[in-house]
């Protein structure tokens, strides 16, 4: 995949899915142990570990839409390069962490799809994308 937008398109695909899914294990129609196993030991530490985790991916999203231009947040942008190769290093973390996890969920779900997102970080960390010109305001 060459094309920026069709490469961010599929990022925030996933980024939806996987919001999704915590969306689900805060309902509780998810169990948190198939995610976080024991590590989570109350209620309100699930809640405020899957809002992190929810934050996080919009944050991620929005980087990935100043890149390509979806969005037009200056002051964002000259963060986004930086932005790629950051997640693109907690991806390959997280896809070798879910790899060694304690669930088939984490092992044959997540580090799968970390995985992916890693490479097509970096992808759409070394396409150049032209951005518009700074509009003048009056």
């Amino acid at each position: 995949m060459k094309d920026p937008k069709k490469i961010a398109f599929t990022m925030l695909a996933l980024f939806g899915l996987l919001i999704l899914f915590h969306c689900f294990v805060i309902a509780g129609w998810i169990s948190p142990k198939s995610v976080w196993g024991e590590r989570v030991q109350s209620d309100q530490d699930l809640i405020h570990v899957e809002l992190a985790s929810i934050s996080m991916l919009f944050l991620y999203a929005m980087i990935v839409m100043a890149k390509v231009n979806i969005i037009d947040m200056d002051w964002i942008k000259p963060l986004a390069q930086l932005g790629l190769w950051m997640m693109a290093i907690y991806f390959v973390i997280t896809s070798v962490t879910n790899a060694m996890g304690d669930t088939n969920l984490e092992r044959f779900l997540f580090a799968p799809v970390a995985l992916v997102l890693a490479i097509l970080t970096v992808r759409l960390a070394l396409i150049k994308t032209n951005h518009p010109p700074a509009r003048d305001t009056i």
